[in-house]
């Protein structure tokens, strides 16, 4: 039995699937708590190539609700979120106001420059590596999210961990521990494959060096499949599980779900 908080759904355009597929296969795989956190959708349709429009939300929160009725298992509906301080009240009032979401994701896959939004695979320049980690810890401080899903997801395009990188994601790591937010290790990215490191191939994260620092400053840690397709929803979590054992490192079962708006954080 084990637990999954990270699971798309074919709503985001790049996974398979809808809430009563991924259900089915936690059952047949034991599963004892499942948290769908597909793609947010944005106010402006940033990368609608990669996530719901707006209009689709509500139906999407239905479903899930719907389909997770009858599970033997808890169900849970969130969003995997980027964050800018623009979209706050979006976040706020439509994702936890108005659709009632259970918990929210922090997803950090961008940074801004100028009126565009790049993704973290495009940043070539340091300079745009350190504003990628300032605007990760501003959104780890907003109180908003349950857990930080794939924090070391630079690692898949900055292939070095030299001392801009440890910098950077040091100081991610700390602005975690200070806000008690879990991080995330990502079984999807175990499932990828290995790129060529400055230590040899590795995957694209997790990466060791990453968590054996994130263990040294006393990070708490959650597992998870983050999946794309039904037969991966346990499957890619018992892969980050063994990825945490190898590690020394034993992950809580279930993040503390965060409703901004009714705790006061906001």
């Amino acid at each position: 039995m084990i637990t999954n908080f990270h699971t798309h759904t074919a709503l985001c355009h790049h996974a398979v699937g809808m809430p009563p597929d991924y259900i089915a296969a936690a059952e047949r795989e034991g599963c004892s708590g499942l948290g769908f956190s597909d793609h947010a959708p944005l106010p402006d349709r940033i990368w609608q190539a990669a996530r719901m429009t707006p209009s689709q939300a509500p139906g999407y929160m239905k479903a899930v609700r719907e389909a997770g009725k009858d599970a033997g298992f808890p169900v849970y509906a969130g969003f995997e979120c980027e964050w800018h301080p623009q979209f706050k009240n979006w976040i706020t009032d439509f994702l936890l106001g108005e659709l009632k979401a259970d918990f929210l994701v922090y997803g950090p896959h961008w940074v801004k420059e100028g009126d565009e939004f790049l993704w973290i695979g495009e940043l070539t320049e340091r300079s745009q590596v350190y504003r990628y980690t300032d605007l990760t810890v501003e959104g780890i401080q907003s109180g908003l999210f349950s857990y930080i899903a794939h924090p070391d997801i630079l690692m898949s395009n900055w292939r070095s961990w030299d001392g801009d990188a440890r910098a950077c994601l040091g100081a991610v790591i700390d602005a975690a521990v200070a806000s008690g937010l879990p991080l995330e290790i990502n079984g999807n990215g175990l499932e990828r494959p290995l790129i060529q490191g400055d230590s040899g191939p590795r995957h694209p994260y997790p990466v060791r060096e990453f968590w054996e620092l994130a263990l040294e400053r006393g990070a708490q840690v959650i597992c998870n499949s983050d999946a794309h397709y039904p037969e991966a929803v346990i499957s890619a979590a018992l892969k980050a599980h063994e990825f945490a054992a190898e590690i020394g490192c034993v992950p809580l079962e279930t993040p503390r779900f965060r409703k901004a708006a009714a705790e006061g954080l906001i």
